[in-house]
């Protein structure tokens, strides 16, 4: 290590003796880095710029300016070169300074050739080691350094992404012409079909098996069978995903309830002849040739969007917590209907097994795995490929298990990505 090294470490050390000594034991070899000359100096780090070459101070306004006006405590997730904390302690609107490191090796890195002691020194910063797994507002984030976040930080980077893409995601779905051209082709269905709330006279069940259609799955059909063989009092109520329910049927299980919500669900991606005894709970943004073709009772239901606001003041409907993935909503039917133990089958949320999805061949249902360019950490801690929306799909997830403490949530698999909340179980043995 440097002089610099040295000389940055010694106060770390005397303020955070813990941080100096989880950065001490960093070892940077590992990394891809060289000095880049532009109009400043900065440094590449596994062909990431920490900061523009060009004006890093004005990119380091920029990053401020984003900041609500009101604000005197803020937290910085990443640290770039440093440029972020320098500005802000000198402003003495900012009272309370958190410096969140997002990757220790890099961060040591830039202690080995930058001089990072005035922030360090000042009595408003306060630098922690690991960023944490909620997101604290107001926030900076050195958007450079999400591309360059370890392991144990991967989960903060996921939500400052979904918070980056919030808005114009929102902004895509409320926008969106096909929903409301769907809506108007469903308007029959809306109105003869009753709400998926009267679910409950017949399907109240303590224990509910979530499945999806993860690669996963595979591993649990036999389980699945004999679960469903089991005699009606004493099973647990089986919900399934859309897309599930060709490879299920294949193997005999036929789940009890199907929610369907995607707006891209062809007719030909559901076995259609085989639903006579399966419940649909769908969502006006569906098929009508789905709805119209299926064999089973259908219950109507919404989501909580603002976009359903007005169908829901006309045509009254169960209302379930969606963003993004038929996941979401199935797993809020099965607490709405008494479920305090919710078991999910196939909810990998990444390409476990190099493969996007059980039963169905690579790209027959959108994504393909060479397109993935994310990953997540699965049940044994390691990197497993993933795409962007998937991942933002997880931490939603992970979000609602927060809020629903009296609800036991299992996973099935270790080959899924990691579900915080959530605890790990082998039904294999069952």
């Amino acid at each position: 290590m440097t002089e610099l090294f040295a000389t940055n470490l010694s106060i770390i050390a005397k303020r955070w003796p813990i941080v100096a000594a989880a950065i001490k034991s960093q070892s940077v070899d590992h990394l891809d880095a060289h000095l880049v000359q532009g109009q400043n100096q900065t440094i590449s780090v596994n062909g990431i710029q920490l900061s523009s070459r060009h004006d890093r101070i004005a990119e380091a306004q920029l990053f401020i300016s984003t900041l609500p006006s009101n604000t005197h405590q803020v937290t910085v997730y990443g640290v770039g070169m440093g440029d972020v904390p320098s500005l802000l302690i000198e402003n003495p609107h900012y009272t309370r300074i958190e410096v969140c490191i997002l990757n220790l090796a890099v961060f040591a890195l830039l202690l080995c050739y930058t001089d990072q002691r005035e922030w360090l020194s000042h009595p408003n910063v306060n630098l922690n080691e690991q960023a944490g797994k909620t997101l604290s507002f107001p926030y900076i984030a050195i958007t450079p350094e999400l591309n360059l976040v370890s392991n144990e930080n991967a989960i903060i980077r996921d939500l400052i992404v979904y918070e980056l893409n919030r808005n114009y995601a929102n902004q895509q779905h409320l926008n969106n012409d096909k929903v409301e051209f769907r809506f108007k082709s469903n308007s029959k269905n809306i109105e003869n079909d009753p709400s998926a709330d009267l679910l409950i006279q017949y399907y109240k069940k303590p224990r509910c098996h979530v499945i999806a259609s993860g690669p996963t799955l595979e591993d649990h059909y036999d389980f699945l069978l004999k679960q469903r063989q089991l005699p009606d009092n004493s099973r647990p109520l089986m919900i399934a995903a859309d897309t599930s329910l060709k490879g299920l049927i294949n193997h005999g299980v036929y789940p009890d309830i199907v929610v369907s919500i995607d707006i891209n669900i062809r007719l030909d991606h559901i076995p259609i002849e085989d639903t006579e005894n399966i419940s649909l709970v769908y969502f006006p943004t569906i098929s009508p040739d789905i709805i119209r073709e299926w064999k089973g009772n259908r219950y109507c239901a919404y989501s909580k969007h603002a976009r359903y606001d007005t169908l829901s003041n006309y045509q009254p409907k169960l209302r379930l917590y969606t963003n993004g993935s038929v996941i979401h909503p199935i797993i809020d039917l099965a607490a709405y209907l008494g479920a305090y133990e919710i078991s999910m089958f196939g909810c990998d949320f990444c390409y476990a097994k190099n493969k996007t999805h059980a039963f169905w061949p690579d790209g027959s249902l959108g994504p393909k795995i060479n397109n993935a360019k994310h990953w997540v950490l699965n049940g044994r801690g390691d990197r497993v490929e993933t795409d962007l929306n998937f991942r933002g799909y997880l931490r939603s997830l992970e979000l609602y298990i927060k809020i629903k403490p009296n609800i036991k949530f299992y996973q099935s698999s270790l080959d899924s990505a990691r579900i915080l909340g959530a605890q790990y179980k082998d039904f294999t043995n069952e």
